[in-house]
Formats: C-alpha cells, structure tokens, sequence
C-alpha cells in the first residue's frame, strides 16, 4: 500500500483540485489517498461555504479514499500553523508515504533547499534578517528580501535571477508548500513531499471563465449571483449535484458576513478581554472596537481596520479568533505539538477503510468517528483541540440550519458519524 496525503479546504471541490487529485496520484504512484481537511471555518479566516461532512463526502464522491479533519485551531491561522498542523496530524498516523501539493513554481529540489534554509537559519541570514527589521521594514518582508539575499549571495540556487526568485518567494501556494517542508523536516519525517504546477487560474483569482478556475472565483460566483447554475462547467457533475442537493434542501452556502452582529457584540461585551485573543497585539482591539459602531456590516469592519501591517486576511483571522474565543494560551500550549492526539474521520469508501486499518496498526493515535465516543479524560493538549472543534462546529451550525431546525439535535459532532461512500 502506498498512501499519499493531501493537505485541503475542497471549498468547495472543483475541476482544479479533481486535476491535483489526479496528477498527485500518478506522480507518487500512490494506491491510496487521504485528504487532511480543514473542518467549517477556514485559513482566510472564514466559515466555508459547506458543512465538513457534506465537503468531505463530496471529496470521497470524486475519488479521494479517506478524509480526516485538521483540528481548528490549525485550520483558521497562518500558513505556518496550518501547515505544522496537517504535517503533525499525517506524521503522527506512520503510514503516509507522501504528500503531494500544487505550486506555482513547480520544483520540489528548489523548494526544498529554500525551505532548509528557513529551518536551519544560517547565521548570515539572521544577519540580514535583522538588518532590515532594524530598518523597519515588517517583518513577513524583510524575511523575504533577507532570504532572496541570502540565496543569491551564497550561491544555494543556481540560474534563478533576484526578481523570479523573489517572485518564487511571495507566492501564496509556494509560501504554503514550503511550510509544509520545513515542518517535514522538523519532524524528521520519512513522509516524502511531492509538488505539481497549478495549472491556469490562481489562487485569488476571480475569473470563472475556464474550466479550471480558483476556489475564489466559485464562491464569488456563488455569493454574487447565487445561481448554482453558473459554476456547472467548473466543477465536478458529482459536485455539482451534492451542492445542488444542499441548497435544495435549505443548507445555503455560508458567507461571514453573517457573524457581523455576533462579533459585534463580542467586541463590545468582552472589550477588556479581547488582547487574550491568539493575535490579538500591538492595540488593533482598539481600533476593531472604535469601529465596530460606525460599520454596517463585516466587510466594512474588516476594510475600517486592515492597513499596510495588518492585511486584510490576518485582520479576518483574528475576527475569526474573537468569534470563535480561540485564546492566545491555548495557541500556546498547541503550537509546538509533536504528535496529533487524535484523527477524526469524516468521510471515506473501501480504500479508505483499508488506510484506517494501516492507521491502528501502525499508530497509537486515537482514532475519533463521533465525539460521543471521546474519553474526555485525555491530556490538555487533546481536551484543548477538542473544545474548539465542538465550539467551531456549533457556532457554524447556528446560521447554516437556520432553514433546518428541527435537524439540529445540538452540538452536531456528537450525533454526525462518518460517511460511508460505496
């Protein structure tokens, strides 16, 4: 058995990520998959736009063998925490042979010996890191131009020019991709990385004019003409007809425009509190409270409070972090983790039930299919990423059954087991 791991949100699973699926497949001749996916709210600090069961079983329906859920507070920070964390959790199972992720560059060797570079810090590079911090620029670029600088001048990369490789540096799913190295090779891990071109629009993209086209431009499609219509051509047929049984039967997409009053209030009841929230500093509480009470809805909010050093997807992460009260204690105790105390499974077919069997062979991780079978007398560190995989669904849930009452039993993760997809 050769088990490739992908690292997901599927929001939703489009022609792009059935490509991906297909080309990793080939690339690590693997036999089977599984997808670590980000469970209802996501990296850009927003709830997605379906439920976790209903994106896995799409997932599973389009041909990935097992999807398992990356624990919130993973799911909804910076590259470097999401991808520490999908690495711990697949590391920890010790039966993924290899990952498989797309980039626009292209070229695992390149973004290997960068990503060495940013693990192991050679002192030059602490050099000319702090030489620009000194002259105030931010930090996430003066670490691009200190490493840009250091590669060049030490000759570590060859036939690359500074402008490409500065270019190679700033984009978003290379950035993300060599997170999930340097976490590879924190580990120590034998998992081997593995990465494909992204093919034709990017990762921000609004342009649904292709057939492969970004998650971005589906879910703008979507919000602006809420047609389910006009992404026919760029997704799947399965898909398409598991999305269109979703909103046939009153779960609607999910936007974050409908935490406004919620986070509102937050702000303006818990204000003394809100520097405990993960990425919470530096005074930006203040200016997220004086504006609270002139903005009419989120995106007003979020655009009164993003500037130059607080770009506007941090500024929704840390929204997201007072929503979801996901404390800068608990990030702490967290963010170094070793091992993954436990794997939800979310959806899966037969291949997939032979992948959880690897699993309890050859790993002691606990395995969780709803969370009525949790001993709750488990470590901190499990209690920890529990809690906030049962407040982040619960939260979800309010808004997204609001058509549906009568199906919500309470906290969901209690009652919702796997889906089984023959």
């Amino acid at each position: 058995m050769n088990i490739l791991g992908l690292i997901v949100e599927y929001n939703p699973f489009h022609n792009g990520h059935l490509y991906h699926l297909k080309e990793s497949l080939e690339k690590t001749n693997a036999t089977h998959s599984i997808a670590v996916m980000s469970g209802n709210f996501l990296q850009r600090g927003e709830p997605a736009l379906f439920d976790k069961y209903k994106r896995a079983e799409i997932a599973v329906s389009n041909g990935v063998d097992l999807v398992v859920e990356l624990p919130t507070l993973f799911a909804c920070q910076s590259a470097e925490f999401f991808a520490h964390g999908a690495i711990t959790l697949l590391n920890s199972l010790n039966c993924i042979n290899s990952i498989c992720f797309g980039s626009e560059e292209g070229n695992i060797d390149l973004l290997t010996e960068i990503s060495k570079v940013l693990v192991s810090e050679p002192e030059d590079f602490k050099l000319l890191l702090k030489k620009n911090l000194d002259e105030g620029i931010l930090f996430a670029t003066a670490r691009s131009k200190a490493l840009c600088d250091y590669l060049i001048t030490n000759n570590v990369i060859d036939n690359i020019d500074k402008q490409n490789l500065n270019t190679i540096l700033n984009s978003s799913n290379n950035i993300l991709g060599m997170e999930y190295i340097k976490s590879l090779l924190r580990h120590e891990s034998n998992i081997k990385p593995f990465t494909i071109t992204r093919v034709q629009a990017s990762y921000n993209s609004e342009d649904i004019s292709s057939e492969i086209c970004s998650a971005t431009a589906i879910r703008k499609s979507l919000k602006d003409s809420k047609n389910i219509n006009d992404i026919y051509s760029v997704v799947p047929e399965k898909t398409f007809n598991l999305i269109s049984d979703s909103i046939n039967t009153g779960f609607n997409p999910m936007f974050d425009e409908v935490y406004f009053d919620t986070i509102r209030e937050l702000v303006i009841r818990d204000f003394d509190i809100l520097r405990s929230y993960f990425d919470v500093n530096e005074g930006i509480e203040n200016k997220i409270y004086k504006s609270i009470f002139t903005c009419n809805n989120l995106y007003e909010l979020q655009q009164s409070v993003k500037s130059k050093r607080y770009t506007l997807t941090k500024i929704k992460r840390i929204l997201n972090n007072i929503l979801l009260g996901i404390s800068k204690k608990d990030m702490a105790l967290v963010k170094d983790i070793n091992e993954m105390p436990y794997v939800r499974i979310l959806a899966f077919n037969d291949k997939g039930r032979e992948i959880i069997k690897q699993i309890k062979l050859n790993s002691d991780i606990k395995i969780i299919n709803k969370f009525s079978d949790i001993n709750f007398a488990e470590n901190e560190t499990f209690k920890t990423l529990i809690k906030y995989d049962i407040k982040a669904t619960n939260m979800y849930n309010i808004p997204y059954y609001k058509n549906n009452k009568s199906l919500l039993k309470g906290p969901m993760d209690y009652y919702i087991s796997p889906k089984y997809i023959k």
